[in-house]
């Protein structure tokens, strides 16, 4: 038989039209089922691909907090949780994830894709009260404009709608890949000496259970570096000005009123590549300079680093010893470091090349100390965009 021809984007539009309607409509199951029957006749319909992704996203989180809440309220009565039960919600949650990125690859393998969203006008039980109330309202709504003052009740510019391009596409294969990354970490590990936490205990160790499961973690969490960056070169390259979800210093067009610039693209630049040096072990983090992000200043810090390239490619357990661990507080930095060696094993080793991560955070913390106000505003974008 001779191949199916390809749809033309019209065709294409017009086919995905009916679940593009529902997914607006917040109805996320009529959204999932319509484009999965379009995608069955059409594997390579962005729109289509985009609309699921979304419509699963919203079903795996919503359940995994619904089983979450469950386990959690049967252990505080019977003080024990249901391990097998939180971990077989995790691993629902983890596949959906797994079916979101799939779809997410189909929509980022489109350079036309575009769709219009508008998320606060979304009607959804979001905190799970058992009824839609003015926080479910409110959740997706811009609060403030660019000057910093709260946007009036019924005011149009809290309901922004907002042009997906593909562009977007890899920002959110990027989230998705940190939260399975994150997931995969929960599933490597039993978490069952928890439950000694309802009693009293000198120490916990919470056993590894597969290492192959926190490798997969660092694996994906390059590769969600690689799809920010690949976001990031997205952006800049755009010739568009529409509406935008994250801006290029050129684009003025954005609903968000957090304005971004050259300075700010460079520094995501760089955050990505410090992250990436610190995956794959050519850094660790100083705990000297960590410990002097807080707001105390320790004189004589505890030494060392934490080689977090090792903690995630030769795992171990995780021993929490209490005795230790109630000495660190106003102690010597040999009792902290110690505790560290207690906790991460060898992956808290004496010499290391430092990341530049931690200075770069110092940097933004001075800055917003100062009262730096423009710039703690486009720190709270440069955290969103990471």
């Amino acid at each position: 038989h001779p191949a199916t021809p390809a749809r033309s984007p019209a065709q294409r539009a017009d086919d995905s039209a009916g679940a593009i309607a529902a997914l607006r409509g917040s109805r996320f199951d009529d959204a999932a089922r319509e484009a999965t029957t379009v995608l069955a006749r059409d594997p390579g319909n962005a729109q289509a691909a985009a609309v699921r992704a979304i419509a699963t996203y919203e079903q795996g989180g919503s359940a995994l907090v619904e089983e979450l809440g469950a386990v959690l309220d049967q252990g505080e009565s019977f003080k024990a949780l249901d391990h097998e039960r939180g971990r077989a919600a995790w691993q629902a949650f983890l596949d959906r994830l797994d079916a979101v990125d799939r779809d997410l690859a189909v929509v980022a393998a489109d350079p036309d894709f575009s769709l219009e969203l508008c998320l606060a006008c979304w009607e959804r039980d979001w905190n799970h009260s058992g009824h839609i109330d003015d926080r479910d309202r409110r959740l997706f709504e811009i609060e403030y404009d660019g000057a910093g003052h709260e946007l009036p009740d019924g005011d149009a510019r809290r309901r922004p709608t907002f042009r997906f391009d593909v562009g977007d596409a890899d920002w959110a294969r990027a989230m998705v890949a940190f939260q399975r990354a994150f997931v995969e970490i929960v599933l490597a590990y039993r978490w069952s000496e928890l439950d000694r936490m309802f009693g009293s205990a000198d120490s916990l160790t919470i056993r590894l259970a597969d290492a192959g499961r926190v490798q997969r973690a660092r694996t994906l969490v390059l590769a969600g570096l690689g799809f920010a960056d690949r976001a990031r070169q997205a952006y800049l390259a755009e010739t568009d000005d529409d509406r935008e979800w994250v801006p290029s210093p050129r684009q003025k067009s954005h609903p968000l009123p957090l304005a971004v610039d050259e300075a700010l693209y460079r520094t995501w630049e760089d955050v990505l590549g410090d992250v990436r040096a610190l995956m794959r072990g050519d850094t660790g983090l100083s705990v000297a300079a960590l410990a002097q992000l807080g707001d105390r200043r320790w004189d004589n810090p505890p030494r060392g680093y934490l080689d977090i390239g090792r903690m995630l490619s030769d795992p171990k357990d995780i021993v929490f010893d209490f005795a230790i661990l109630k000495r660190v507080v106003h102690s010597h930095p040999e009792t902290v470091e110690a505790a560290l060696r207690s906790l991460f094993g060898s992956s808290y080793v004496a010499d290391k090349k430092p990341s530049g991560l931690l200075g770069r955070l110092g940097r933004m913390k001075k800055e917003i100390d100062g009262n730096q106000d423009t710039f703690g505003r486009k720190l709270r974008y440069f955290l969103w965009l990471n």
